[in-house]
């Protein structure tokens, strides 16, 4: 049997849209893979940070007797814990992650100027967990990145960039350093 001359280019149209399908599904369905990748270790992040928010809660109950600058340092951290309950988009969870990370470095240092906080067990516990969750949110951090290089590679590479574009996907912002973590924080206790 012979196919005629109009059956096989609707034939060969055919296999064509066929394959043209399914390079369109191949390619969105690995995009919104590597999307997905980039959203779970994102709320990986955000799980060690509700950590964090969480003892940093406990520690603030702990201290509320503390006077002055430990006070100050404590009301800063209770206000970045506001902010990151409050923020909308990833860049505001990150910026008061930050300012949270900034201060908190400045409570080893209360510790050492205050005797009766460092002998205070349930301060000293605390700590012990903070110092513990600031470790799995670098890795969290850390796996983040990972995922977000791979799939912003992904949607910059050539064919997947035309999909991504045609389907809407963007790059996702990776975690830099803050500017100030480059210089130690100075601590003044007015002693």
């Amino acid at each position: 049997m012979r196919l005629s001359k109009p059956a096989l280019i609707t034939g060969v149209a055919l296999a064509i849209l066929l394959l043209i399908g399914l390079l369109f599904a191949g390619n969105y369905n690995s995009l919104v893979k590597a999307r997905a990748n980039v959203d779970k270790s994102w709320g990986s992040v955000e799980t060690q940070y509700q950590r964090r928010l969480d003892l940093v809660g406990n520690l603030v109950a702990s201290v509320k007797g503390a006077q002055g600058q430990e006070q100050a340092v404590f009301g800063k951290i209770a206000d970045a814990r506001t902010a990151y309950n409050n923020a909308q988009t990833t860049s505001d969870k990150a910026a008061a992650a930050s300012t949270v990370e900034t201060n908190l470095a400045l409570v080893p240092k209360l510790q050492e100027a205050y005797p009766d906080l460092k002998s205070n067990a349930q301060v000293t516990l605390l700590m012990t967990q903070l110092t513990s969750t600031e470790d799995s949110i670098l890795n969290a951090r850390n796996d983040y990145n990972k995922q977000a290089t791979t799939y912003n590679i992904s949607i910059q590479r050539f064919p997947k960039n035309l999909f991504a574009g045609l389907y809407g996907f963007h790059t996702q912002a990776l975690f830099q350093a803050d500017s100030s973590a480059s210089t130690a924080p100075t601590v003044n206790f007015g002693k």
